[in-house]
């Protein structure tokens, strides 16, 4: 995913519209499919409660900037930074699940498989609703006043 975010950077005006839109898609179904199914499942396997809140409140606050950015274009003032800062939010997040959260799930015997039939689906699901009906960033109208 952090690969993503360069890619934008290093990318054409054209370009910069398609891949936030994918990346804003590959997250919104991300999110969901974490706080639908994964961390139900770990909290249930690990001590530390606050690992699972910390990361809902990271993702609450993702959620706020792709909302931000999907009324955007992708050519907007602003719009590199507030994508910059959603990828170094998603970056920090990443880390933390992969070093602390996921680590301790196992331990307390979490295992993946257990929910990946589950995950498959529902990401099907969400991948139509979110790709379903929806405009790019880089072609959001803005309103005349």
């Amino acid at each position: 995913m952090c690969k993503t975010f360069s890619k934008f950077e290093d990318a054409d005006k054209r370009a910069r519209a398609s891949i936030a839109d994918e990346t804003l898609t590959a997250l919104e179904v991300h999110a969901a499919l974490e706080e639908e199914l994964v961390y139900p499942a770990i909290a249930e396997v690990i001590d530390d409660e606050d690992l699972v809140n910390e990361a809902k409140e990271e993702h609450h606050v993702a959620k706020l900037l792709i909302k931000e950015l999907r009324k955007m274009d992708a050519e907007d003032e602003g719009f590199s930074t507030k994508f910059k800062v959603l990828g170094e939010l998603v970056a920090h997040h990443i880390e933390e699940e992969e070093g602390e959260m996921f680590p301790q799930a196992q331990e307390g015997g979490f295992e993946p498989k257990s929910i990946s039939d589950e995950v498959s689906k529902r990401k099907g699901r969400l991948m139509q609703k979110y790709e379903g009906g929806k405009k790019s960033s880089g072609s959001r109208r803005k309103k005349a006043a």
